[in-house]
């Protein structure tokens, strides 16, 4: 019988990849479940990882990882690994986060026996909390992470203090606390500094430095500008431009600029472009960063909402709303590789609220003409249904499952939500519904008025006189 795992890693060995048809579920199984094989399994998934294919990975991750299990031990440590990287490539934190758990769990050897490991994995976890806005808890599994070093008599290295810088910063934001973030850039940018020199060949890892470097700067300047200190708020952020622009051009030059790296980075210069409102390299920045989005395997409906939303706002400072219609085919791209992942079912509010998004670019960006009407009406017409199922399943939901909202802090965590939520899905249903009517009605065509009598008699000729008269 077929097996995805085998069709999918089989499948430009047409000898081998027909051999497997003829075994039985229970034969593949009992073959995959071989070491070897699992081992090669986990290779793949790495493999994958390394040139972006998330969906390949989480193919492999669901076959591979319940066999891994099965043995117990290292294997099923292994899988965990392979498990949580993707899943931080996913940015699903709280996933990631309990399989880092599950193997800080199982390892079976203490720090003082096995630094390297232990080292990576308070990495790994730092890296979840940081991404669950957990500050004190990133800062923490950092400092386990330098600590676990120095007990082995371990040199603390560059990467250290970019972790250091990146955890001091983070805290600082949380605390609104402007010397904390002057901590944490200064650490980002001695560590970019090591690392140029003691690396100098590993271009990507320093793009990601001096991305944080520039972050970190908008940052400090961010909190000026809040507190009205306007000429060394923007002191900063012109700081920022050169480390964010550096961080893009390694990227792109290294990997191609429709990579995902390059994508985010183009996205990130852009935010230090509209401090410095320069809406005209926002613009050039953010189609980079729109175009990348909508054709990498790993973008989410909340993504793609805060990029229209950024676009938008950007062609608006520059008074060209129908430019806008230039971006309709990669977003119609992003939204049908949302739609082949499943996003439509997982998060049906958020997806029809991207629909909606989508739907008024398509509206603005035909300047008036009238026509996008009948795609903007389509994009409505799939938010609406998605949002009377999502309505129904919430209301069902409610009647079957009673959950303790507690104070548990485990609960808290995995169901904290990051990016564009939707606060009533009720509200934003009757704005859609309300919207389809009035496109349905421009749509209709109309009926000719009947014609009326004349009040004299033309006489005969007269319209060719009145077009051959000079």
């Amino acid at each position: 019988g077929p097996d995805g795992i085998f069709d999918l890693a089989l499948k430009d060995c047409s000898e081998a990849r027909a051999l497997s048809q003829k075994l039985t579920a229970a034969e593949l199984t009992a073959t995959l479940s071989e070491p070897r094989n699992i081992g090669v399994a986990l290779d793949l998934i790495g493999v994958y990882l390394k040139n972006y294919d998330i969906d390949k990975c989480d193919m492999v991750l669901e076959r591979v990882v319940p066999l891994a299990k099965k043995k117990g031990g290292t294997w099923y440590i292994k899988a965990l690994d392979k498990l949580c990287a993707v899943r931080m490539k996913q940015f699903r934190a709280w996933d990631a986060l309990v399989a880092l758990q599950e193997i800080e769990r199982l390892v079976p050897f203490r720090p003082e026996e096995g630094w390297e490991f232990h080292d990576i994995m308070y990495r790994n976890f730092a890296w979840c909390y940081s991404s669950l806005d957990e500050a004190e808890k990133c800062l923490e599994y950092t400092r386990k992470s330098a600590e676990v070093k120095r007990i082995n008599n371990q040199p603390a290295s560059w990467f250290d203090i970019w972790d250091l810088g990146k955890a001091h910063a983070r805290l600082g934001q949380k605390k609104k606390q402007r010397d904390e973030i002057k901590i944490g850039y200064e650490l980002c940018k001695k560590a970019g500094e090591i690392h140029r020199k003691a690396e100098a060949s590993d271009r990507i890892m320093l793009a990601k430095i001096l991305s944080n470097v520039g972050e970190v700067a908008m940052g400090v300047g961010d909190s000026l500008h809040m507190d009205g200190e306007t000429e060394e708020a923007r002191e900063w952020y012109e700081k920022a431009e050169q480390p964010l622009r550096e961080a893009y051009e390694l990227h792109a030059t290294a990997l191609g600029p429709m990579k995902p790296l390059s994508g985010w980075q183009a996205g990130t210069v852009a935010h230090c472009m509209v401090r410095l409102e320069r809406w005209d390299e926002v613009r050039e920045y953010l189609e980079m960063a729109l175009k990348v989005e909508c054709t990498k395997d790993s973008t989410t409906n909340g993504s793609l909402i805060e990029l229209i939303d950024r676009m938008t706002n950007c062609h608006q400072e520059l008074d060209d709303m129908p430019g806008l219609g230039a971006y309709m085919s990669d977003l119609e791209q992003g939204i049908k590789g949302l739609r082949q992942r499943g996003w439509d079912r997982r998060e049906r509010d958020v997806f029809a609220l991207l629909l909606q998004r989508v739907s008024t670019t398509c509206l603005l960006g035909d300047g008036g003409g009238g026509l996008g009407i009948s795609k903007a009406l389509a994009f409505l017409k799939e938010a609406e249904i998605n949002l009377q199922i999502f309505i129904g399943e919430a209301a069902q939901a409610e009647e079957e499952v009673q959950l303790d909202m507690g104070e548990d802090e485990t609960e808290k965590l995995k169901n904290k939500k990051f990016g564009p939520q939707v606060e009533s899905a009720g509200e934003l249903l009757a704005q859609i519904m309300s919207s389809k009517r009035i496109l349905e009605m421009v749509a209709q065509p109309q009926k000719p008025e009947a014609p009326t009598a004349f009040t004299e008699e033309i006489p005969e000729g007269a319209e060719e006189a009145k077009t051959i008269s000079p």
